[in-house]
């Protein structure tokens, strides 16, 4: 047995308890499990013709498979025996052949697939491992036209290890790897207590004592070039086990897998693999080269005086001078101690939601330049940067995080490349087929994801459905995208947060290079984007609808209760009601009534509006019946609150009080907080402080009263919105409601830029 503890107490406390709980186990001296399996050949050769199961076919052959959801790809898997499984363990070859193959640069595999239109990703991983043998595939997202050519997409995955094999794997692939593993873990954040315990438990057989936290992150030893040149010489095409996924294949799939009832068909490819062995390098193929992000200056720029006391307030985030309207907030790291840095730069603008066809222009527009950034800055991401672009409704984003070194340089580069990258054809087809297949697949989601999507097009009326979007799918050109890239944020409201490793000057120049590459004039405020949130009435409206996926079994039932912006201590009540109805509801409608695996109840808001939602899934009975029976747990709970004894009370308050000031715990953590804020224009930095203060002094007449007013039927403030999905093999005997809502909207969220939110108690 390898046991991990982690806790607050001393060693030696640690210690004493386990010998306390633990010893009595008996111990068994012997040979460890693998001793048995070891010797064993591999359980997927090569002369098994593809694969487990496949008997005595000695022709290669390429199964087909017919998945549930929208998918195109091709994968090639590989049993490679293991020679030495420690030295495997310490020089880790998969990373280095993940990154040969997953390279997105000039010259990588991925950027001829895009570049000829045959695929969009490439993912690499060990499948299975153990001491004497690894399972490893190499899969390729295909495009429409990839899945047409796959052999064609396939040659090219071999030409490439082929190209590895003969030209040989640079040694400053291993350097680099070596060298950036050991800057993540010297410089890794903390952990999740169970997650870290978890993981460190699991390595313990693998390592030994001193290697037991350090082992599976580092890189060592001088095995990683002859290790990776073994793997690389098993991965032929004929050793290949070759697998097309995808619904187009479903005529050639007459067979069904046994356990899931997954078609599936075999076709020869006697002929491809011949081709594949007898092709030639590609030219258009080559080598990576050495990372240039890779940082080397890694000091702490300000002194670390302010370290995270439970209970005491992170320090917040200062405005830095800024023309044009523009906010800039910064809070330079004096807690963690990282050469880390993170960066947020939001423009908000109308013109991204205007209708249906400018909402899909700006996705396609914002996915393409994604598809750019991530191959003009792959070498950053693989030595630890990270960049990140996005459109919503109301906003253009960029994010960026990583050693504070290059972000500067980082951000000014993705800042130029938003109005500088050239909209392809090839790009622009990718992105479309991509869009439709998710808005195809998004009506075949769970019933219980239906009925939210359902809501919130009830509720915020500007937002386009699915069917709106697929239409206007169809009618953007790559023209739209480019018009679009042409004029976009000409007129913006910028608002930024720079935070970490970072001096003050340092920050605000970044600010500017990136304001010089990305210019946009101050937008007039009566021109800000305003979302709006429709105010349900008093009492009740049922929605009712059909779950897409004609093979669903299950309806769903979503009940929305409104409460509203944050009044008072209303938010508290809410969250500790959510809390202590989900665990009865669960108990009742999941465990004692068994309606169905997925019963829940939880807080949630949206612009600003906070509401109740309850969520039961189900095949046993109809979604009428389902709110029925929630009904009737509800108009009991009422007695549950009032029998609810003081002490459970407490552990209930005390529980979310914690919670609630248990953030900032890494600095990823605390930048990602601190910018919800900015984001939101909320700016209340030291609201989870100040919420576990107020939740402490909730009062169980404070919670009855919530409870009588919003959540139990008759109340006075019940605004009910139930949204039934119910399964096609199941259907209403008469038509579909669909209640009517007014036309009653909250007003938009303020700005709370400047509000002394110490000073206002009434908002949480």
């Amino acid at each position: 047995m390898d046991l991990s503890l982690l806790g607050p107490q001393s060693l030696d406390e640690l210690q004493r308890l386990a010998t306390e709980q633990f010893s009595r186990l008996p111990s068994r001296p012997g040979p460890p499990a693998s001793a048995k399996y070891d010797p064993l050949g591999l359980p997927l050769s090569p002369d098994q013709g593809g694969g487990l199961g496949s008997g005595a076919v000695a022709s290669p052959f390429a199964t087909l498979v017919v998945p549930v959801r929208e998918q195109r790809a091709v994968s090639a898997t590989w049993c490679l025996p293991v020679a030495d499984f420690d030295t495997w363990l310490a020089c880790k070859p998969q990373v280095a052949l993940s990154q040969l193959l997953t390279a997105r640069a000039d010259g990588s595999l991925l950027s001829l697939l895009k570049r000829e239109g045959l695929g969009t990703a490439i993912e690499v991983g060990v499948e299975e491992q153990t001491r004497s043998f690894a399972v490893v595939t190499a899969s390729l997202a295909l495009t429409e036209a990839g899945l047409a050519a796959w052999p064609t997409a396939m040659g090219h995955l071999f030409s490439y290890l082929r190209l590895c094999r003969e030209k040989g794997v640079p040694s400053h692939v291993f350097d680099d790897a070596k060298a950036l593993a050991q800057l993540g873990f010297r410089y890794a954040e903390p952990s999740q207590p169970q997650a870290f315990v978890t993981a460190t438990a699991a390595s313990m057989p693998l390592y030994r004592p001193a290697a037991w936290l350090s082992g599976p992150s580092l890189l060592e030893g001088a095995g990683g070039p002859p290790t990776l040149r073994q793997l690389l010489g098993g991965m032929t095409p004929r050793a290949a086990m070759v697998e097309v996924c995808a619904k187009e294949v479903a005529p050639k799939a007459p067979l069904s897998e046994q356990i899931y009832g997954t078609r599936y068909g075999r076709q020869p490819i006697e002929g491809e693999v011949a081709a594949w062995e007898a092709a030639p390098l590609l030219p258009e193929l080559s080598l990576p080269r050495p990372n240039p992000f890779i940082p080397k200056r890694l000091a702490i720029k300000a002194p670390q005086t302010l370290p995270r006391k439970e209970g005491v307030p992170s320090p917040t985030p200062s405005l830095l001078p800024a023309a044009d309207g523009a906010r800039v907030h910064f809070l330079a790291d004096r807690t963690f101690g990282r050469p880390r840095a993170f960066a947020y730069f939001l423009w908000r603008s109308p013109e991204f939601y205007t209708s249906a066809r400018t909402a899909v222009t700006a996705e396609l527009f914002a996915g393409m330049l994604a598809e750019v950034l991530q191959e003009a800055t792959y070498e950053a991401a693989q030595a630890g940067l990270v960049a990140a672009s996005g459109v919503s409704s109301d906003a253009f984003t960029v994010q960026l995080g990583g050693y504070d070194e290059r972000l500067p340089a980082l951000a000014t580069l993705v800042a130029s490349t938003v109005r500088s990258f050239e909209p392809t054809q090839a790009a622009f087809e990718r992105k479309v087929d991509i869009l439709r297949r998710q808005l195809r697949d998004a009506e075949r989601r769970q019933p219980i994801s239906l009925a939210g999507y359902r809501r919130g097009l009830a509720l915020q009326p500007a937002r386009f459905s699915n069917e709106q979007l697929a239409a206007a799918a169809g009618e953007v050109s790559l023209s739209d995208v480019a018009a679009m890239q042409e004029g976009v944020l000409r007129e913006a409201q910028l608002e930024a947060f720079v935070a970490g490793n970072l001096r003050e000057n340092e920050a605000a120049e970044m600010v500017r290079g990136v304001r010089a590459a990305l210019p946009a004039a101050p937008l007039a405020a009566e021109r800000l984007p305003i979302r709006r949130l429709r105010r349900l009435p008093p009492g009740g409206a049922t929605r009712q609808f059909l779950a897409g996926n004609p093979e669903e079994p299950n309806g769903a039932l979503e009940m929305y209760l409104q409460v509203g912006p944050d009044e008072g201590d209303d938010w508290l009540h809410l969250l500790l009601l959510s809390q202590m109805i989900d665990k009865a509801v669960y108990a009742e409608l999941r465990t004692k009534q068994q309606l169905g695996y997925i019963v829940q109840c939880g807080s949630t808001e949206a612009d600003g509006v906070r509401g109740l939602v309850f969520i039961v899934q189900s095949s046993v009975q109809p979604p009428p019946e389902l709110e029925a029976r929630l009904e009737a747990f509800l108009r009991l709970f009422r007695g549950t609150l009032l029998l609810t004894s003081d002490e459970e009370l407490d552990t209930y308050r005390e529980s979310l009080a914690a919670q609630m000031q248990d953030v900032d715990q890494r600095a990823d953590g605390q930048a990602s907080r601190l910018w919800a804020e900015v984001a939101t224009r909320r700016y209340d930095f030291g609201r989870p402080w100040r919420s576990s203060k107020r939740m402490r002094r909730v009062t169980r007449d404070g919670l009855i009263g919530f409870y009588d007013k919003y959540i139990a039927a008759g109340g006075a403030g019940r605004c009910r919105l139930s949204t039934h999905v119910f399964s096609q093999r199941s259907p209403p005997k008469g038509p579909l409601r669909d209640d009517p809502l007014p036309d009653a909207f909250f007003p938009p969220t303020a700005d709370g830029f400047g509000v002394d939110w110490a000073a206002d108690r009434a908002v949480v």
